[in-house]
């Protein structure tokens, strides 16, 4: 039971800690944003998390970014309506969306929808900035979060190190 509760943490920290570079680590945070934001669901979300799991990206910090931004996604629902709204009554482009919405599989894509639309549209324009954050972030937080869990004995325990020792004995 407990193993269910530090599995998660220890793939964090494992990733942290890893030779994952602060890219990878920042890419996957903010692709992780990107599908915290859009409405779960439908097809625009599926394809967006197998592209988190397509991708050489640090998959912890990918999960742990869908989940901190499905928390804030209701937040954001207001903002999202109102960008999807107004892109998808913009009258310019009502034939382009006519024969985009006309193709087979796009309805289950559920892009029709104001604030399924507008989520992604906010979750691509927020990408860089979130990457670049990121990676700036994790260039300096994992020296210092490996060298740290190296030396500290709740490291070990969550590296597996004292598992693997008990294991063997």
């Amino acid at each position: 039971m407990l193993l269910r509760w530090i599995r998660p943490i220890r793939f964090l920290v494992e990733g942290i800690a890893a030779a994952d570079t602060p890219r990878q680590l920042a890419l996957g945070l903010a692709l992780g944003m990107v599908i915290g934001l859009v409405p779960k669901g439908n097809l625009t979300a599926i394809a967006l998390s197998m592209l988190l799991l397509a991708v050489r990206v640090n998959l912890a910090t990918g999960l742990l970014g869908a989940g901190l931004f499905s928390w804030v996604n209701g937040w954001t629902d207001p903002l999202a309506h109102r960008v999807g709204y107004a892109l998808l009554t913009h009258e310019p482009l009502g034939p382009l969306f006519a024969w985009f919405f006309a193709l087979p599989i796009v309805p289950w894509t559920a892009l029709n929808n104001t604030v399924v639309f507008g989520s992604l549209l906010l979750g691509i324009w927020l990408f860089w900035p979130v990457y670049h954050l990121g990676h700036l972030g994790f260039e300096r937080l994992q020296p210092r979060v490996a060298a740290v869990l190296e030396r500290s004995r709740i490291g070990n325990l969550l590296a597996g190190a004292e598992l693997a020792a008990r294991w063997r004995a």
